[in-house]
């Protein structure tokens, strides 16, 4: 496994939003999903069990008592060698659970709909050392005066593409590098002849400047020079050369792109 390459396990019971965040981590070059589990109680025999290895738990706090799961896998992951950390995720910010997030093994708590497509990100920032959230959790930590870990990143995944990308071109982006699709069933998607859909996204790269990232190297720097697995990732586009270079590379470089956040460090 490369270096930096985190092996994250999702607890989330609403079905829609687990494949949402095992589809964004697996399209990401800095995580795998080593496990989904719709409920905490199922993922401690996955803790317990020797050979089971993960780095972070993404944890949704929403499920019914899912605050009262929190001392639980505390109490699993006390005894183990390297714990992994947990980064609580929720719907609504949760006064109740951010005055348990006190252990040294939370990384963060974010909110699904202001993280949004940035979920990697988040994990990324959360494992280099910082804490994570997004806004509203900022705010609640303010009105109820819990005094904030540093560093503390807020991200902001709802930024749109708007200063870049036309409203359809957004659209287009997001089925194509999201989701991956074909060119064919991007045109099915769009209802245009298939040809077209092939110029839509050369427009978007051009747009992204994804050509600009791949052959200027002050360029790379400014977009991801804080992020070692993605510029090792780069780097083998580079070497392989511009003949080579394999579609599904560059869409997975465009996707890192679309999901980057606003990302503000707390003072």
């Amino acid at each position: 496994m490369p270096k930096n390459e985190f092996q994250i396990a999702i607890v989330e019971d609403d079905p829609f939003a687990r494949n949402w965040m095992a589809l964004l981590a697996a399209r990401d070059w800095r995580t795998r999903v080593a496990g989904e589990f719709d409920s905490p109680r199922k993922i401690i025999p996955t803790l317990y069990h020797k050979s089971s290895y993960v780095d972070l738990i993404l944890m949704d706090t929403d499920i019914p008592g899912g605050e009262d799961w929190i001392p639980q896998i505390l109490g699993v992951i006390s005894g183990m060698k390297h714990p992994p950390a947990i980064l609580c995720t929720g719907i609504h910010a949760n006064p109740q659970v951010l005055s348990r997030l006190a252990h040294p093994s939370f990384v963060g708590y974010i909110l699904k709909d202001e993280v949004n497509y940035s979920i990697a990100w988040a994990i990324d920032i959360a494992m280099s050392g910082k804490w994570v959230i997004t806004e509203s959790i900022r705010s609640l930590s303010a009105s109820i005066n819990y005094p904030l870990p540093r560093p503390c990143m807020v991200l902001d995944g709802r930024k749109t593409l708007q200063s870049t990308l036309s409203k359809h071109q957004a659209e287009v982006s997001r089925l194509a590098f999201l989701f991956s699709m074909e060119r064919r069933e991007l045109a099915d998607e769009l209802g245009i002849v298939e040809d077209w859909s092939y110029g839509l996204v050369s427009q978007i790269y051009e747009q992204l400047g994804v050509k600009d990232i791949l052959n200027d190297e002050e360029s790379l720097r400014s977009y991801f020079g804080d992020q070692p697995l993605i510029l090792s990732h780069i780097e083998k586009i580079l070497i392989a050369g511009k003949k080579s270079t394999k579609a599904r590379d560059l869409e997975t470089l465009a996707f890192h792109i679309i999901t980057m956040p606003e990302m503000v460090e707390l003072p």
